[in-house]
């Protein structure tokens, strides 16, 4: 059976973990699969298409049972807040990878996480905000969590002391869910004022 571009896809994964984002070359890939760099261009035109289809698998492998039904929307927001922290965090550079990528399997992309409220009365480019704001929330915390620890576990020695005490405490979990919660609480404070009569 011949290259797919699945097997690009997967060998750039495995790769992401050992090079990062910045060694990760589609001549490496061509290494890592036994071939020549032009037959990868028979699935990927380029770097970024190849990070695009990255990010999808990241995000498909990492997608059942990613939020249990019956929570309601703040509850459902948050668990896949974190999930979507934890897929990042399974790769190196993964908030890298995943920001700024075009989502090439829009089956993925699920159903609106505040549709009650757009029901109730919500435009829907609100709502598009609301969800916009989180997440750019969990992305870019994940980004510089992984400036912080380039390799998970290990801690960038630049950051060994911070410039003040307050600045970034090691306690990188608590300081995720506290920002969750204020965006959460700011986001669901906003809704309620915009569906407010």
């Amino acid at each position: 059976m011949g290259l797919t571009r699945q097997d690009i896809v997967r060998a750039g994964l495995r790769l992401l973990n050992d090079v990062g984002l910045n060694g990760l070359t589609l001549r490496l890939i061509a290494q890592e699969l036994d071939v020549k760099a032009p037959a990868l261009y028979w699935h990927v035109k380029n770097k970024q298409e190849l990070l695009d289809e990255m990010a999808t698998r990241m995000y498909a492998d990492a997608m059942p049972g990613r939020v249990p039904e019956g929570l309601g929307e703040r509850d459902s927001l948050e668990v896949a807040s974190r999930g979507l922290r934890r897929m990042m965090l399974a790769y190196r550079d993964g908030a890298k990878v995943f920001s700024g990528t075009y989502m090439t399997d829009e089956s993925l992309l699920g159903g609106n996480p505040f549709q009650g409220r757009v029901d109730a009365g919500l435009e829907p480019y609100l709502a598009g905000r609301a969800w916009f704001t989180v997440y750019s929330y969990v992305i870019g915390f994940t980004i510089e969590e992984q400036a912080v620890y380039p390799v998970p576990g290990e801690r960038d020695p630049r950051y060994d002391a911070p410039a003040t005490e307050w600045a970034l405490d090691d306690d990188v979990e608590g300081r995720f869910s506290d920002g969750l919660t204020m965006v959460l609480n700011g986001v669901f404070a906003w809704l309620d004022d915009k569906l407010a009569p």
